[in-house]
């Protein structure tokens, strides 16, 4: 697979041909599908994962078997790269959602020595996990302070296109409500002129506007 995909992340774009070509030769690509777990709750990272293509969903089996939604992820990311960092067992399993997902396996090991001697890809990297935490923040606010509809309106704020992306029930998981209350509060924003029939968001200065004054 062409090297060329990893500059699909943030953290490669403004490397050299060089350093790309090194990140290239210590890196597997692989495509995979839809129900294939890349990495299981418990277990100890040997890459770093990169989501080029497709979709992962990030979640804990709780104390009942029960399943707990954490994140999902639409390329491209990084996925996880605390656990490899850290070289901590992963706190939850990744699985596939989407057919023919591309998955780039950077060895965990060569990689940690890179960024020892590489002071502009260390800093990419600190960035990506700047980036995580404000959206951990973000995901944290809305769970403890919003209610229902606040939630839908948050996270439809932030990914417009999530309905289009996910099925109800997925997006329900996420926010930990009821696919019954996700699916009242969608028609309520459809009724407002707020998501168009196909669960697009149409007006986002509506959304902004019903955000800012509930």
């Amino acid at each position: 697979m062409d090297t060329q995909l990893l500059r699909k992340l943030d953290i490669f774009q403004e490397l050299s041909e060089e350093k790309l070509k090194q990140i290239g030769a210590i890196t597997t690509f692989k495509t995979l599908s839809e129900g294939n777990i890349l990495f299981y709750e418990g277990e100890n990272p040997e890459y770093f994962y990169a989501l080029l293509e497709g979709a992962l969903k990030l979640y804990k089996t709780g104390i009942k078997a029960n399943e707990i939604v954490l994140h999902y992820f639409r390329f491209p990311t990084l996925v996880a790269e605390m656990a490899s960092l850290e070289e901590f067992p992963f706190p939850a399993t990744a699985i596939v959602m989407e057919e023919n997902t591309q998955i780039a396996l950077i060895s965990k090991n060569k990689f940690l020595e890179l960024l020892r001697h590489d002071a502009q890809l260390s800093f990419f990297v600190i960035k990506s996990l700047t980036k995580k935490i404000k959206t951990l923040e973000v995901a944290i606010n809305r769970n403890l302070v919003f209610d229902s509809t606040l939630k839908v309106c948050s996270i439809l704020q932030e990914q417009p296109d999530i309905f289009a992306m996910h099925k109800s029930k997925e997006v329900a998981l996420l926010l930990n409500m009821a696919p019954e209350t996700l699916s009242r509060i969608m028609q309520k924003l459809k009724k407002l002129h707020i998501l168009s029939e196909d669960n697009l968001l149409v007006a986002p200065e509506k959304l902004e506007l019903f955000l800012e004054f509930k």
